[in-house]
């Protein structure tokens, strides 16, 4: 009886060296594989392909399929063209497999059912695991060195382009322009979404060559390569990319003599813009944007992401484009209006005198009742929602563990940095308010109500604010009937620590 093998094949997605098994193909590994199962009295029973690293952490359905297979007695037989390309994690992977199947490694000519061959094995999954931990830290520090230095390392963003193979800095490309026109249209009050309206009815190309979508825009807007720093996408740290730090904790400049970035304070008002601490401007004159009272404020307690207003409900982003989220929230605008609404009623009037919600209350309110100063503290109060914003994410990323050591040296000059940031946002913000606010209207539950009753949607939108720091919903259990607030939201008022924030301990 024709006994059953199975064959198991692989190529990196890079080929890192020329060595002859790295250029080995897929196909190529197949033949070899048949070939043998023919002249050794095998049927092939089934091919398991990965196109992945043998070392990285992302998982290899098709290794894992080929390993359990021997392991639940499927198969008593693997064919592998060679030991690198089964793994390159040493005796941990290999070991539990030699005593259940008989293991082949054509490349080096080593059989698990010859005696003297399960030492070599072992061996050799060892010395392949060396060399993988080898290399991948060769490239770990050369990529470290580049990074220092300013080199940009992958793709050029959109607008600019690398000047060359050896300093491999960035400089201005034929589409720059868009990208400060960009910009400047969103500092300007244009919304993200009316912005690619403009570009995509003009036949501006976006980044993949189709039409601009918002979210293109956004990931421009806060990528800080535009500021003219190197960026670093570590594992663990929150968002599409942060600003790099060398040794020293500094930031490195990765452009180009002649190539200026866009200015910080115009790109840091165009981010307010966009995540709606500044107002948008109507599309055409006399017709005001519609906009929704709570978006910019709402997020998914399933991913902390954006719950933004689709339609009749506030949706989860994340799970909306595809991105994915545990628990993805959905609720409906009219029953979420109306339910913070009434907490925001009832939080004001019952507030006392040195209840530390007031004073920030009073500073946003006040802004709301001077018209001279109006446009003044909404830029200011936006720039305070930044920095805030900011310390958020450095304690997101110390949670998540991307300043362990040896980068924790870094940390105390990141907070420093931080909250330097946020008392001078918080000076310009009182600087901004008037001195004297009169807050009854608001500390009365009949008065207030009827000011949120009879206000517009915009004028809505800033009362919320004046009291309201962040709103989390969850997802309804179950089946259940009807909306429960109480249950599902958690609104953080200013002058609160947000509870939805992991904290981490501080640096020692």
């Amino acid at each position: 009886m024709v006994e059953e093998i199975d064959l198991y094949l692989r190529k990196s997605k890079v080929v890192r060296d020329q060595e002859k098994r790295d250029l080995t193909s897929v196909g190529t590994q197949e033949e070899l594989g048949r070939r043998w199962a023919v002249a050794n009295n095998y049927r092939v029973r089934h091919v398991w392909v990965d196109n992945l690293s043998a070392w990285s952490d992302i998982v290899r359905p098709e290794f894992d399929g080929a390993l359990n297979a021997i392991l639940l007695g499927e198969v008593k037989a693997l064919w592998c063209f060679a030991m690198d390309r089964f793994t390159r994690k040493g005796v941990d992977e290999i070991g539990p497999v030699l005593g259940r199947a008989r293991v082949v490694f054509d490349y080096e000519g080593l059989d698990s059912s010859n005696e003297r061959d399960r030492q070599w094995i072992i061996n050799r999954a060892e010395q392949a695991r060396e060399y993988s931990l080898r290399l991948s830290y060769n490239i770990r520090t050369t990529k470290e060195f580049q990074r220092s230095r300013g080199m940009w390392l992958g793709d050029a963003p959109y607008g600019l382009k690398v000047d060359g193979p050896l300093t491999r800095k960035l400089k201005h490309s034929a589409d720059w322009p868009t990208v400060e026109r960009i910009v400047g249209m969103i500092a300007a009050g244009t919304s993200g979404r009316q912005t690619c309206i403009v570009l995509n009815d003009e036949g501006v190309p976006s980044p993949n060559g189709g039409r601009w979508q918002s979210s293109t825009v956004s990931r421009m807007l806060n990528n800080p390569v535009y500021e003219g720093w190197q960026v670093t996408n570590q594992r663990g740290a929150p968002g599409n990319g942060t600003v790099y730090r060398n040794a020293e904790g500094q930031r490195v400049g990765v452009l180009a003599e002649g190539s200026d970035p866009i200015p910080s304070d115009l790109l840091a008002k165009a981010r307010s813009v966009l995540s709606g601490h500044l107002p948008i401007k109507p599309v055409r004159k006399g017709q005001p944007r519609t906009v929704h009272v709570l978006t910019g404020l709402t997020r998914c307690t399933g991913c902390l992401g954006a719950l933004p207003c689709e339609g009749r409900s506030h949706v989860c982003s994340a799970h909306k484009i595809g991105k994915g989220c545990p628990r993805p929230t959905s609720v409906m605008r009219t029953a979420l209006e109306l339910y913070v609404r009434n907490r925001w009623v009832s939080r004001l009037s019952a507030a006392e005198d040195d209840d530390p919600l007031l004073p920030a209350v009073a500073e946003r309110y006040g802004a709301l009742q001077d018209p001279r100063t109006t446009a003044e503290a909404r830029e200011a109060w936006a720039a305070v929602e930044a920095a805030e914003r900011g310390v958020e994410r450095l304690v997101q990323q110390m949670a998540a563990g991307m300043y362990e050591p040896p980068f924790d040296a870094h940390l105390p000059a990141l907070q420093a940095e931080a909250r330097a940031a946020l008392l001078v946002a918080k000076a310009r913000a009182a600087k901004a308010a008037p001195s004297v606010v009169d807050l009854t209207l608001l500390r009365e539950a009949e008065t207030a109500q009827q000011m949120w009753d009879s206000a517009d949607v915009a004028l809505r939108r800033d009362l919320a604010r004046v009291a309201i720091q962040r709103i989390y919903v969850s997802k309804a259990a179950g089946h259940c009937k009807g909306f429960d607030g109480d249950s599902r939201v958690t609104i953080v008022w200013h002058g609160e620590a947000d509870p939805m924030i992991r904290t981490a301990p501080a640096s020692q």
